[in-house]
């Protein structure tokens, strides 16, 4: 099976049947789920284009396995140009939604691509284990499958490892194994899409502290697996929307949603880390090395969002005639300065690239995560500055009920027009669209998902700080002192990417956190024994 289309993409919905529960009911299809419908629909655009021509040869490549088109998000990029090219595939993928579906399909499928890239690290419990990564990596790749991610644990009490929580499977762990895979219990947040999806990958996020092997749990399976259930959230985009009224949560919320593993069967085939003794040490030896790749997704996502909001804010200026003003400028060139800073991050890394000693090619240096650290506070900012431009505008945009009223649109046109030249319902489409990704429940779910996209922000700063490589900066000082008086100065790099090189004692999934910030087995506090059904033959 090739790159899919929109239509396949929906068809296997239909046949997936996960068990999922919104509003306290279970939803039979979720396809026919007023809810999850224009997501489905908005998802199923991003497969269709892959398959026109106008973008084919960007989004797709040959299959090293059967030389049919499947998404360039799985290309492994052994050139400089296959990262031009992915590059040129994630930002068309975010410019589809303005960056607002950041868990389209193209991020897990970078995802489980980063899986394949470690399978050696997985290995190191047996070569199965890193074998199964690659087969997962090129099953998902072939059959262009939807995935979701659960790396959370639930915010029960966070002052606690998972060994340590008054139910030892509060947190997703391992029950035990059998002969046909291993048993997990437990529950996992946060499941973004799960409901539209048809697999879910699962693996801790952060760490492991010790004590915990039981819950260094790899594994991805079929969302319609037994004993998995999915509940979601509020929706923020509650129906009818229209288009015109609700221009962007009309289409594309992203519906978040807690996993409960009810004693559910993992079969061995589907196991990267089984949660066996050991298993901690595994996951927090993964390494950040190829996570750059992944950092190219999420930063064409958020640079879409930027471009989007000096866009929406230079309109909504203009269309009330506020340009002018010295203090609307400096909020716009701000904006702008901004977009060019990240833009010149996005390219640049890219420009930096270098080629790992097995051929792999990454952007250079670590700017695209510096960058990705930064993009919470940017993002409010921007939201921030919107919001001002608009100001009372928002309180004053008629409906698109209020537009097709004869005895109304008069005064409509009248008194809620902008400056000459533009309409009233033009002026009313952008404050609506303006208030959407700003004011509405969704804006506020984005803004919170922006911020906490990756994990903790405190806690991720920290660990760039704790991890970077501080050396020629603390020399600058040295000098300075007089330290290093006949040292001669270093002429900068022809490349000054360098690459993060693999840590394999670096704790945490992906380098991400530092070590002092992840909680510890209490001296003295015993462990809970998990109960472990009879032991089948592996």
């Amino acid at each position: 099976m090739a790159a899919r289309s929109g239509q396949a993409y929906v068809d296997s919905l239909k046949t997936c049947a996960p068990c999922v529960y919104l509003g306290g009911r279970r939803v039979a299809d979720v396809t026919a789920e007023p809810v999850f419908q224009e997501p489905i629909r908005a998802i199923a655009e991003q497969y269709n284009m892959q398959l026109a021509p106008a973008y084919r040869d960007v989004m797709t490549y040959p299959s090293p396995s059967t030389g049919e088109p499947v998404s360039t998000s799985f290309l492994v990029p052994y050139t400089r140009d296959d990262l031009v090219k992915k590059r040129k595939h994630f930002k068309l993928r975010a410019d589809h939604n303005f960056g607002f579906m950041g868990r389209a399909p193209d991020f897990m499928n970078q995802f489980v691509t980063g899986w394949h890239l470690i399978a050696d690290r997985f290995a190191r419990a047996g070569a199965r284990f890193g074998d199964n990564a690659t087969r997962y990596y090129e099953y998902v790749r072939e059959g262009d499958l939807f995935l979701t991610h659960m790396l959370i644990n639930p915010q029960i009490d966070r002052a606690k490892t998972s060994a340590q929580q008054e139910d030892p499977f509060l947190h997703l762990g391992r029950v035990g194994d059998t002969r046909d895979g291993i048993v997990v219990r437990g529950a996992k947040m946060l499941g973004t899409m799960a409901p539209i999806t048809e697999e879910v990958a699962v693996i801790p996020f952060g760490g492991v502290p010790p004590g915990d092997d039981a819950y260094a749990l790899a594994f991805a399976i079929p969302t319609a697996t037994p004993g998995l259930t999915f509940i979601c959230r509020e929706t923020v985009a509650p129906g009818p929307r229209s288009r015109f009224d609700h221009p962007l949560s009309s289409r594309f919320e992203e519906m978040d949603c807690i996993a409960v593993f009810d004693d559910v069967l993992v079969p061995w085939d589907r196991v990267m880390v089984d949660g066996s003794p050991g298993s901690g040490d595994i996951i927090n030896g993964l390494g950040a090395d190829f996570a750059a790749l992944l950092n190219v997704q999420t930063s064409a996502r958020m640079l879409s969002q930027l471009e989007f909001f000096c866009g929406l804010a230079m309109k909504v200026a203009d269309a009330i005639g506020i340009t002018g003003f010295l203090h609307v400028q400096e909020k716009l060139g701000e904006m702008l300065s901004q977009m060019e800073i990240a833009r010149a991050v996005f390219y640049g890394s890219e420009a930096m690239a270098q080629r790992l000693p097995g051929g792999v090619w990454l952007p250079g240096g670590p700017g695209l995560r510096a960058f990705h650290l930064q993009t919470g506070k940017v993002y409010s900012r921007f939201v921030e500055i919107v919001q001002t431009l608009a100001a009372g505008g928002f309180f004053y945009a008629p409906t698109e009920a209020d537009l097709a009223s004869p005895e109304v649109r008069p005064y409509i046109d009248r008194y809620v027009r902008g400056r000459a030249g533009v309409t009233a319902e033009e002026r009313v489409a952008l404050f609506k669209l303006a208030w959407d990704a700003t004011g509405d429940s969704f804006a506020q779910r984005m803004a919170q998902y922006v911020r906490f996209y990756s994990g903790d922000p405190i806690r991720l700063t920290a660990g760039f700080y704790m991890q970077y490589d501080k050396r020629e900066l603390l020399e600058l000082v040295e000098r300075a002192l007089g330290r290093r008086e006949g040292t001669p100065l270093a002429i900068s790099p022809d490349n000054p990417g360098a690459l993060i090189p693999y840590q394999p004692a670096t704790r945490g999934m992906a380098g991400t956190y530092a070590a002092t910030s992840l909680p510890e087995s209490k001296p003295g506090a015993p462990l809970r024994e998990s109960p472990t059904p009879s032991r089948g033959e592996r």
